[in-house]
Order: structure tokens, then sequence, then C-alpha cells
């Protein structure tokens, strides 16, 4: 199911359920093609897509929610807390 599923997310007839996830847009239903769908329609802005995301994770750079580059300072800010946060718990359990 997963390799049709695949198929289908650079098919231009696809469409989203949030129950179902991707799912074929003409039936409305999850893919039961065999070995290719006859209806398959290339969409080739959502391959540029696809493949853009995957050198982005080739690149090991991290990235927000939203795909957008997430800055040095940030994620430094965000170790530097969580490492404070540590600190005080520990010396809190220490007390104890």
């Amino acid at each position: 199911m997963n390799d049709k599923i695949e198929f289908c997310k650079t098919c231009t007839n696809r469409s989203f359920s949030s129950s179902k996830g991707i799912m074929c847009g003409l039936t409305n239903e999850k893919p039961t093609f065999v070995l290719s769908c006859s209806d398959y329609e290339r969409d080739i802005k959502e391959e540029k897509k696809i493949a853009d995301r995957q050198a982005i994770i080739d690149a090991g750079e991290i990235y927000d929610d939203k795909g957008k580059p997430m800055p040095t300072w940030r994620i430094v800010l965000s170790v530097i807390i969580f490492l404070i946060v540590i600190a005080r718990l520990a010396m809190r359990c220490s007390k104890l």
C-alpha cells in the first residue's frame, strides 16, 4: 500500500482526507491499482517539492514545522534552556 501512496503523491488527481490520508481524487478511495494507474497524471511541481524536501533532509540541517531553516541562535538557546532546566531539577532532587 505504501508504494501506491508514494505513487499517488505525485499525481494531479490526488486528494487528502484527514481520516484516510492521501487518496484518489477521482474515486475518493485509497488506491486499488495493481501495477500502474491508468488515470495517473504526473504533477511536476509536487515532484520538485518532494525532491527539495529530500535534499534538505540529506543536507542535515534542522528545520521547523513549516519547513523553514531554524536559526543557529535558536538551537543554541534551546540547548542552554534545556541544560538549565536539567541542572535546576538535579539541584532540587539533591536537596531531598
